[in-house]
Formats: C-alpha cells, structure tokens, sequence
C-alpha cells in the first residue's frame, strides 16, 4: 500500500469517527432550544423604509384595518384550571413527545401554564426560520403536538382557550407572507377559527381561508 491510500484512509477515518461522536453527542440537540425564537433579519430589515423596515412595520400596524374581524382572547375564556407547578411531561402520551423530550420538560418547568388554564405551550427551533411545539396537560402531561409549524411563534393567554401561531411581530422580521392561524382549544385539540395575512398594498387583514 503506497503512501498517498495510507493517507488517504487515515483522512477518512479520522473524518468518520468524527462524525460519528458528533453525531451521538447532539443526537438530542433539536429538544435543547426552547425558548422563543424569531426570525432572522434578511436583506433591508435593518433599513427604516421599505416593506422589512422597523419604522415602516411599526406604522404599517398602527393603521392597520380589519383588525376587528380577528378572533380576540377574552372571546374564548379558560374554563378548566389547575395550579400544578410540577408538571410531569408524559412522553409516551405521543410520538412527539419521545421525540422532543428534553425540550417539553425544560419548557413545561420553566414556563409552567400558560394556556387555557391548565396547559403549557412549549416551542423549540427546527430551522433559522423555523419553530415547532405542543401542548402539555399540567394534570396528566399529555402532550398534544402543535398542527403546524410556525415562522413567528405563538401567542397565547393563561385565561383564554385561543391560541395564535405566527403572530404579527415588528422590528422588520415580520414578511406580509405570514400566515397567522387562530385556534380555539376544545380539551383534546386545537379547532380551526381562521387564517389571515396582511396585504400591505391595502393595509388591510384579509382572511385567506
């Protein structure tokens, strides 16, 4: 075996076993982060005009129209309530709670409830532009996944059974394309109350399904 294979299988080693330690050191890295996440500026979103500037959005929803057409929190008041402050996550209860284990038992303990209630809202990072979540039951820890993925986040309030996902955000991160979903907990699942963006063109909300 001349030299340069020698060498050459030493690289690929060295490069395999490296991959694979990291591969098993952050095999759990996706349930790490927890905490609110936003999306990134792109290109303009430092600027004060155009469509991702920050003066520009926060003027954008001061003169905002059709915010009356939004389903509204105190709509939709909390109706079962618990003050469990030890919220033990029952991963079993769904696949996504295996999955993401680590980051609905970090969640649930530093957040606690604040939803409905009587659930936590957890949420974690999947991408720069990217969050996932679920819902935890603070009695039994049943854990109910989110229906889709959000680019902004979530809003939602301890007194009430409404819960937003890709709320409007300023700061030039939020994009006109942001489709904003409103759920209404029924106690086993989120219900579908509608889905809005903002036409920036008409300053107006328009509800798109």
């Amino acid at each position: 075996m001349n030299k340069k294979i020698k060498v050459m299988l030493l690289i690929s080693t060295i490069l395999t076993g490296t991959w694979g330690y990291f591969f098993w050191k952050f095999r759990d890295i996706g349930n790490i982060s927890v905490t609110p996440m936003y999306v990134q500026n792109d290109q303009n979103s430092s600027s004060e005009e155009g469509p991702y500037g920050e003066k520009f959005q926060e003027k954008i929803f001061m003169e905002i129209k059709g915010k009356e057409k939004l389903p509204k929190f105190e709509d939709f008041p909390a109706t079962e309530f618990s003050n469990n402050k030890n919220i033990v996550v029952d991963i079993n209860s769904d696949p996504i709670g295996r999955m993401y284990r680590t980051a609905l038992r970090y969640s649930v303990g530093i957040i606690g409830i604040n939803f409905a209630g009587k659930y936590s809202v957890a949420q974690w990072g999947c991408g720069s532009t990217c969050q996932d979540g679920a819902i935890v039951d603070a009695d039994t820890g049943h854990v109910y996944p989110l229906p889709s993925l959000m680019v902004t986040g979530f809003e939602a309030r301890k007194d009430s059974r409404l819960l937003i996902q890709n709320p409007p955000i300023m700061k030039g991160n939020w994009r006109d394309w942001y489709q904003m979903r409103y759920w209404e907990w029924t106690g086993k699942s989120l219900k579908l109350l509608g889905v809005y963006k903002v036409d920036l063109a008409k300053k107006e909300i328009i509800e798109v399904e």
